[in-house]
């Protein structure tokens, strides 16, 4: 019940922060297409709503099965992989073609693939720091529920 209970404040939290991490990062002004521009606005607070409900799912069942740290790392991994993956591709194709526009690719990075990432991280830092709080409470020789 702990676990459940620590999932779901772990998830509104990292929604919370993901939504807020790509509203603010979309107050930068827009240099170029603005049609680009609110393209990785919506892919942005779109990952960050498909992200924190896939990685609260994944890391349930990481932490049902193996409840460790180095579980909880490999499941961060496993999240953020496709994220910088997809990113990472989709500004090769931009840089070969287009060229390098520092601003803009930071804004780009700001909105699509900063705030995702910061919904899994965030929910990496609350579990680890539950799972740390067990850990401790288990060694000092209370009993864990």
């Amino acid at each position: 019940m702990r676990l459940v209970l620590t999932l779901l404040v772990a998830g509104a939290v990292s929604l919370l922060a993901g939504l807020a991490a790509s509203k603010i990062a979309t107050l930068m002004p827009c240099q170029g297409e603005g049609l680009a521009c609110n393209l990785n606005d919506a892919i942005g607070a779109y990952a960050v709503l498909i992200w924190t409900p896939l990685s609260t799912v994944i890391f349930g069942m990481i932490l049902y099965i193996a409840c460790n740290q180095v579980a909880l790392l490999s499941g961060t991994i496993l999240l953020l992989a496709p994220l910088i993956a997809a990113y990472g591709i989709a500004m090769f194709e931009a840089w070969r073609y287009v060229g390098f526009y520092p601003y803009k690719d930071l804004r780009t990075f700001l909105v699509a693939l900063a705030a995702p990432a910061l919904t899994v991280v965030a929910q990496t830092l609350i579990l680890g720091s539950q799972l740390t709080a067990q850990r401790s409470l288990s060694a000092a020789g209370n009993r864990v529920p």
